[in-house]
Formats: structure tokens, sequence, C-alpha cells
């Protein structure tokens, strides 16, 4: 039996996806940025997942406080947008929900293209249920033509996190663990049903 390489659980998931290619120069001024945390997106972003975080926390302690804060943000980023200020980050990102194979360390999926391997990418995730934003340069490990493609997806690509911050890998790490636990429960459930 091979010895096992993966450092963290994976999953099967629906998520959004939507990535850019860059180039070498760009993916080295992306990785400076989020090093800095000084791209916007990621800062709206890192607001949006940190309430995320401490919501979920708080619904074990107060259901009623964690109800209530949720829709006082839900409210706020309502009139955000009504005014304008977050419309053109909102509209700058066209998720594709994808089954995907998602871990702290990368994910893969099928996809109409084919990349190199090494190409690099600017990479936005969106997570469900949680609607929490991952943003990060990703590099192409793998591109293989499936047998059985669908929906004109003709490839299978897997990514490997290219300057993740800490933060966002932790944010991945729950989500993984928390989606694990409610397949888990499903599996159960049906098994329990046959």
């Amino acid at each position: 039996m091979a010895e096992e390489r993966r450092r963290y659980f994976r999953i099967n998931d629906a998520i959004g996806v939507a990535y850019r290619l860059v180039d070498d120069s760009e993916a080295e001024s992306l990785a400076q940025a989020a090093s800095d945390n000084s791209d916007g997106f990621d800062f709206v972003s890192n607001f949006d997942n940190r309430i995320q975080t401490l919501l979920e926390s708080c619904k074990i302690q107060s259901p009623l406080a964690a109800e209530l804060l949720s829709l006082m943000n839900q409210k706020l980023n309502f009139v955000i947008q009504q005014v304008g200020i977050d419309a053109e980050l909102i509209n700058s990102v066209a998720y594709q929900l994808r089954q995907s194979n998602i871990s702290a360390c990368g994910l893969a999926f099928a996809n109409e293209e084919a990349l190199d391997i090494g190409q690099k990418l600017h990479l936005d995730l969106m997570l469900h249920p949680s609607e929490m934003r991952i943003s990060s340069l990703a590099v192409v490990v793998g591109c293989e033509k499936l047998d059985e493609a669908s929906d004109g997806l003709d490839y299978f690509l897997r990514l490997n996190f290219d300057s993740l911050n800490p933060t966002d890998q932790e944010l991945l790490i729950q989500h993984v663990v928390q989606r694990q636990g409610v397949q888990l429960r499903v599996q159960a459930d049906v098994e329990a049903q046959n």
C-alpha cells in the first residue's frame, strides 16, 4: 500500500470556484499583497469570514444572540450594496458551482479548459453554506483529460494553494471538518432508513 501523502482531511463538496491565470510577476505581487493583507477584496473577505466564525461559536452559547447578530450583519451588507460601496468587489467575481475535492492545502475539480502544470492562478472560492470567501494563489499540479466528460467539463484539474494566509487555511480546515460531519450524519441517516 502506498504511503499516505496527504497533510489534511479531504472531502467532496460543492463550492463556488472562480479563477484567472496570472504570470510570475503578477503572482509575486499578489503574494506580497496577501502577506501585507492590503488587497481590498481579501480585507472585506477577512471581515466576513471572521464574523461568520464568531457567529458559529456564538450559536452554541446563545442561539438567539447569534441570530440577531447574523440579521444585523445581513442588513449592513444590504445597505452597503445599496449604497454601491461594495458593488465592484461583489460583481468582480463570477463563481461557478463545482463538485470539488478540497482540503486546506488544495483542491481538484472538473474544468472546461486544460491548464499547464506549473501555471499560476488567482483563485477565489465561495464555501457553502457559510458563504465564506477564500482568495489565494494556486499552482496547477495536475491536469488530465477525462474519459467521460459532462457539461463541457473535459479536464480534471488539481491545484495546490500557494500563499494561503493562515486564517483562511484555518477556515478551510473548519469547513472541511464541519462538512464531513454533515456528510457522515446524512450517510448514517440513509443507512438507518435501509
